[in-house]
C-alpha cells in the first residue's frame, strides 16, 4: 500500500483579512453620530384634571410663519412674547401641514427656556 505524500497547507493569508476589517472599523465610524442629542420632557394627558388657565395658542405653520393668538409672530421674538404671557402658564402648539417637526421642537424649546409648560397639539396632514 502506498501513500501519497501530503501536500502542505498553504498558511492563511491575513492582510486581506486585515483591510476587510480596517474597512469595516472605518465605515462605522464614518456612519456613527458622537452628538448628542436635546430632549424635551413630554407629559403625558392624563396629568391633571384639566386646566385652570386658559392657554395661549400658537400655530406654528412653517419655519418662517407662526401667529400666537391669532396675531403673527417672529422666532426672534418668541422668549419676548412669551414672557409677556402673565395670565397663562400653558401653550397649546398646533402644527401646520407645511411645519417640520424641528420647528415644532425650537418652538418648544424657547417655551421652555421661558418657564411656560407646553401641550404640543397636532394637525392632520
Amino acid at each position: 500500500m502506498r501513500f501519497s505524500p501530503r501536500k502542505k497547507r498553504q498558511p492563511v493569508g491575513l492582510t486581506s483579512l486585515i483591510d476587510v476589517i480596517f474597512l469595516l472599523l472605518l465605515f462605522f465610524m464614518l456612519a456613527s453620530s458622537f452628538t448628542r442629542y436635546q430632549s424635551l420632557e413630554v407629559s403625558s394627558g392624563g396629568e391633571g384634571g384639566g386646566a385652570e388657565v386658559k392657554p395661549a395658542y400658537l400655530r406654528v405653520h412653517s419655519s418662517e410663519k407662526l401667529d400666537l393668538n391669532g396675531q403673527p409672530l417672529i422666532k426672534a421674538d418668541m422668549p419676548a412674547r412669551f414672557s409677556g404671557l402673565e395670565d397663562s402658564t400653558l401653550i397649546a402648539i398646533w402644527s401646520g401641514p407645511e411645519a417640520d417637526v424641528q420647528d415644532v421642537v425650537d418652538v418648544m424649546s424657547a417655551a421652555r427656556t421661558v418657564g411656560l409648560k407646553t401641550v404640543l397639539v397636532t394637525g392632520n396632514r
